[in-house]
């Protein structure tokens, strides 16, 4: 379909997208970013391109997982009853290569990580002896460590393995997999440069926060938020200020993108006399893929794609002026695109369940999105709940502050009663 003459625009028939399906039209159109390579630490916080696989087989040798004696079941006839003395034939520790011709009837001291001698299986913890009171014997006074505190060799990964998917973000708890894996360089892929911009005659920054004071502005909340919010998506925010409600002037900024992956405005997104967003960028080669969608808040968002002068086609968003609109069509749609981008498995983030602990009440015609706080309830075992973090106009910015997710009631339903379970998608980095 052409896109439609800028003149058109007051007469653009709106889309109306259900939630499901504006998702799916904009992860449809997200092309993996070039990857590149850098070492482990300094991959921090990036998604890998490529899987890691195990180089070598962790631990090399059946290991203990105690500071102890090595012993054999069979030196222990008596099974659990009495004190049993042994001669110490030697010292295991971690990184060396397991003793080997051990006579039986004797037991060898081992630390946490040691390789357990061959025809040895099991590891007294050094508590249930007498620590060699009579130096080079040991008095084994309890028997229930019998068979256990063995690590199996390759417990961890064996060579060969798959340890890291392609997707997985490095993080400290991805890192000693990596480096456990023998890896000196991981592939990951580059991170988008997402440019953020407000529009918006009335927008002021803090350093003439004056014309707020006095009445004549608006505190320009939302490209600090938005920029923020890229980074948690795994983004590089590129801030392009705010664009006054003047034609020429947004027209340069749309003529200036290069170098971009994606760009994100906020304001100028609905039909008001002095939105000029979408009547501007009508009049260039631009494909609007969708106008408005069926959720709340943020209705008036929009999706689609500026051809620059290279011929690259740069994914464009348009969100709600209002504070809460802009944050919740950042998550629900901005950041499944960026995280798609970046390989990841489940691009529409980490959702989980929590009991409410207020009714929501929402339009059956369209998914609604509450900004929600998360704690678990100790009195009901540790049951994950949920909490409105305060009145949830479209324009507030204080309920922003605590929300940990956000809570989703989706069409055709028009309240979740108090206590009731509800889908919660979770805030703030967690991919």
């Amino acid at each position: 379909m052409d896109s439609p003459r800028a003149a058109d625009f007051e007469s653009l028939e709106a889309d109306w997208l259900s939630f499901d399906d504006a998702r799916a039209r904009i992860l449809a159109s997200t092309p993996p970013m070039p990857e590149t390579e850098a070492e482990p630490m300094r991959a921090l916080g990036r998604s890998l391109s490529r899987p890691i696989h195990a180089r070598a087989t962790l631990p090399a040798w059946p290991n203990s997982a105690m500071d102890g004696y090595a012993v054999r079941r069979t030196d222990f006839p008596g099974g659990n009853e009495g004190t049993v003395r042994l001669p110490v034939a030697g010292r295991s520790y971690p990184g060396s290569i397991p003793l080997r011709g051990i006579p039986t009837g004797t037991a060898v001291r081992i630390m946490t990580g040691g390789p357990l001698p061959d025809g040895f299986d099991s590891v007294i913890r050094v508590e249930h002896t007498d620590g060699e009171e009579v130096p080079g014997t040991v008095a084994v006074h309890r028997h229930d460590d019998l068979g256990k505190h063995v690590r199996a060799a390759g417990k961890d990964m064996r060579a060969g393995d798959l340890t890291v998917p392609a997707g997985a973000v490095v993080h400290s708890g991805t890192l000693p997999v990596i480096l456990g894996s023998g890896c000196a360089r991981v592939n990951v892929f580059r991170r988008p440069r997402v440019g953020v911009l407000s529009s918006g005659d009335e927008l002021v920054g803090t350093e003439d926060f004056e014309r707020v004071i006095s009445g004549r502005g608006i505190p320009d909340t939302n490209r600090e938020m938005i920029a923020a919010a890229v980074v948690e998506a795994g983004g590089v925010p590129v801030d392009l200020g705010i664009v006054p409600d003047d034609r020429d002037g947004f027209a340069r900024r749309l003529e200036s993108l290069a170098g971009l992956e994606a760009l994100v405005t906020t304001g100028g997104a609905s039909m008001g006399e002095r939105d000029l967003l979408k009547r501007t960028i009508l009049e260039f080669d631009f494909r609007l893929d969708f106008w408005r969608a069926r959720v709340r808040p943020g209705s008036p968002v929009s999706f689609g794609h500026l051809r620059l002068a290279d011929g690259m086609e740069l994914p464009i968003f348009g969100l709600p002026g209002n504070p809460a609109s802009a944050f919740v069509t950042f998550h629900v749609f901005v950041a499944p695109h960026l995280r798609a981008r970046l390989g990841s498995p489940r691009p529409s983030g980490l959702e989980a369940t929590a009991r409410t602990d207020d009714e929501l009440r929402s339009t059956p015609a369209m998914t609604q999105f509450f900004r929600v706080g998360l704690y678990t309830d100790p009195g009901a075992g540790g049951q994950a709940r949920c909490a409105l973090t305060g009145p949830q106009g479209s324009g507030l910015v204080r309920s922003l502050r605590d929300a940990d997710a956000l809570a989703v009631v989706p069409e055709g339903v028009d309240r979740v009663m108090r206590h009731d379970p509800v889908n919660v998608i979770l805030l703030h980095g967690r991919r």
